[in-house]
Order: structure tokens, then sequence, then C-alpha cells
């Protein structure tokens, strides 16, 4: 039950939302072209630490058009960039990040789980790498395109992240995800679609056994879809008469995650409008040798 002064947060949010779309040229810039966008997948993140500010940073550097990051709720509802919710494979803490306050965190060393499994990796001894909340991101980097999946299935702190959205002027910049339908549907209605967002795989399925229904409208505004699935494969969502046709529709296709050249070049091939990668810089070189940067 919210109170009656997180009640009026909501209902200010939605406006700011709703003022904002009506004095953008376009609510889904987040989509702007250069195309195909090279999406970030947590930062430039194997060179760094998954998910820190200096993956961000670098991948920025490196040429990606949108950072990718994950977030979960700490013990003190605080957004907070991390892609598992047990910290121990990343901080070599076992502990969950629901029973740990953001202050604890910072006693964490985020770039624990990177370096163990990376020893060839010279670590700087002048860095600490930290967990960021997602306030920090948003300060750091306020113009940035961020696509943000949210991990954590609790639906309860979702007029926390769009009041945090709203308050930054964030929300042409924004796509989310989640692979939680009850989220990303509870996310939608919250935010009256004002903010884009990604197909969750039950959105694909009604898509598919619904969209041939005339005046049937999808919810969502982009396809995230596996690159070497062989469901995808199965299906032909990785075909260009697919992608047309969805893009035809309005709706963005990415494929998640390309690191090898020959694959980065097959994807823009298709006409793929995003590719969510490890490696920015290798995306990054490849469509300026082919004219696209």
């Amino acid at each position: 039950m919210l109170s009656k002064y997180d009640q009026l947060k909501y209902v200010v949010c939605l406006a700011l939302i709703s003022l904002s779309s009506l004095f953008s040229q376009n609510s889904k810039s987040y989509f702007d072209c250069p195309c195909p966008q090279i999406i970030a997948h947590q930062g430039s993140s194997l060179e760094l630490p998954p998910n820190t500010i200096e993956a961000f940073e670098l991948a920025i550097n490196q040429g990606a058009d949108i950072i990718e990051l994950d977030i979960w709720q700490t013990k003190d509802e605080i957004w907070t960039v991390i892609h598992d919710e047990n910290l121990s494979r990343i901080t070599g803490i076992d502990i969950s990040i629901g029973d740990v306050s953001l202050s604890e965190i910072r006693n964490f060393d985020a770039g624990f789980g990177f370096y163990k499994d990376n020893p060839s990796i010279i670590r700087s001894k002048n860095i600490q790498y930290y967990i960021p909340s997602l306030e920090e991101i948003f300060k750091k980097f306020p113009k940035q395109r961020i696509n943000i999946e949210i991990k954590d299935p609790d639906v309860s702190g979702l007029i926390k992240l769009i009041e945090l959205i709203s308050r930054y002027n964030m929300q042409d910049n924004i796509l989310v995800v989640s692979s939680h339908y009850e989220v990303i549907k509870k996310f939608r209605k919250l935010t009256k679609n004002k903010i884009a967002t990604a197909a969750s795989r039950s959105d694909i399925k009604k898509m598919m056994f619904w969209g041939w229904v005339p005046f049937y409208k999808n919810k969502f505004d982009a396809f995230q879809l596996p690159f070497y699935s062989e469901t995808i494969k199965k299906y032909g969502m990785n075909l260009p008469d697919w992608i047309k046709e969805k893009q035809k529709m309005g709706l963005e296709v990415h494929y998640w995650t390309i690191d090898n050249s020959k694959d980065i070049m097959h994807a823009v091939s298709i006409g793929t409008n995003g590719i969510i990668t490890n490696k920015p810089k290798v995306v990054y070189d490849i469509l300026k040798d082919i004219g696209k940067r």
C-alpha cells in the first residue's frame, strides 16, 4: 500500500513523463541513428569489470551508442547496477543483494570475479571498482542512452524507478527490458507506455498467436533476441524479410550477444537495428570500415 506521499510522487512523475512527450519531437528518440546502434553489454565488459562506471566510460570512448546494464534493489530499496542477485561470483561475498544496503555494498570489490577469471589482464592498483547505483549512472552520464534490464522480479520498486528516471529527465534516453513479464507489464502500465520497452518472451508468444488479428497492437517497441538461438532460427526471426516486416511496423530489432567479427558483419547484412556486444570497439571498427560510422 502506497503512502499518500508516494502516491503524490507517482502522479507528479506521470505528469512529467507526459509533458516530456509533448515537447519531444520523437518520444522514442532512444532509437535515433546512427544505425545499427552499438549497444555495449555491461559496458566494455571483456576489458574491465562489467557494470562498473569504468567499463561504461571505456565503452562510450570506444564508440558505443548505448550502454546496457542490469539492476536489482538493495535492502534499503536502492536500484543498483549489478547482474547477479547473489554477489559471490562478482565480489567473492556470498550474500544476496536484497540483504545488504547500498552503503554496505560500497565495501565490496566489483572487480574480484573479473580479475579472478581473467588472470592475464593486469589490474590497476589505482582503481577500486565498486557497484554503482542507477542514480550514479544517471548523474555520470546525463545524456547517454541506456538499455536497462530489470533483473529484480519484485514489482514494488517500480514507482521509485520511474520517479528516478523522471527526476533525471531520462525518459527519452531509456529502453527497459525484463525477462519477468509481470515486471515489464506493470512498468508499461505505470508509465502508460511513454518509455520505450523491449519484448519479453511472453510478448513474443502473444504476438505470434494474436499478431494476425486486425488492429492487434504490440505493447513493446523493440525485440532483443539471442543471435545464436536455434529457436530464433527455427521461426525465421533472423531473416532479412522478417526484420523488414517488423521494422515496417515501427519495431526495432536488436541481437545479443555478438562479439565475433564475421557474425557482426552478418548481423549488419540482415538489417539489424542494434548489436549488443561485449566488444564495442570491434563493432565500431567494423562499422567504420564499411562506411556506417
